[in-house]
């Protein structure tokens, strides 16, 4: 186990106690602090991504799938829960529909993040950004019909072909995709 213990790895499992806290918070009806447990989530997303980038290359791929499972929880489950115990579920089948897609279209752009490999840009929305809209809609309380489309907007926006831009020298990857940068 101890060749898995590095920065990196440290700040992602941060990353992923993060979202279940979140995940409490909104339960308990705490959406700010829902939101701020997501908010706290991203940043140490982009610190694991600094820390990983002496790792990229090796070490298999145990970060890169704890990377994905911290996203899905902290950028996926936590926001669609907090969304939908704030607003959406005044209207039940469309929330809780809007919600699991969202949270389904989140796991599925995180799987083809790893396949898809376009220099300068990501190809869908990554769901960080999505699962801050969504957590912060929630921490808001917009209007359920206004929720739900923004929902299923940037729901689409995840599994699109749509370029995103990218800042990050790995050209559209994450350090964490343990694979040698060519």
């Amino acid at each position: 186990m101890g060749e898995y213990l590095n920065p990196a790895n440290l700040l992602t499992s941060s990353t992923l106690a993060c979202g279940f806290l979140a995940l409490i918070l909104a339960t308990e009806g705490e959406l700010g602090w829902a939101a701020a447990a997501v908010g706290t989530a991203a940043g140490l997303d982009i610190l694991d991504g600094v820390a990983a980038r002496p790792l990229a290359g090796g070490g298999g791929g145990f970060g890169a799938n704890l990377h994905s499972l911290a996203d899905l929880l902290s950028f996926g489950a936590a926001p669609a829960l907090a969304l939908y115990l704030s607003v959406l579920q005044e209207i039940p089948i469309a929330g809780i529909a809007a919600c699991l897609a969202f949270v389904v279209c989140g796991a599925w752009r995180l799987a083809r993040f790893r396949l898809v490999k376009c220099p300068g840009r990501f190809v869908g929305l990554p769901i960080p950004p999505a699962g801050i809209a969504v957590v912060l809609l929630a921490a808001l309380g917009p209007p359920a019909g206004l929720a739900l489309a923004a929902t299923l907007a940037l729901t689409l926006l995840m599994v699109s072909d749509l370029p995103f831009p990218t800042s990050s020298p790995l050209d559209g990857r994450t350090p964490v995709d343990d694979q040698p940068l060519e």
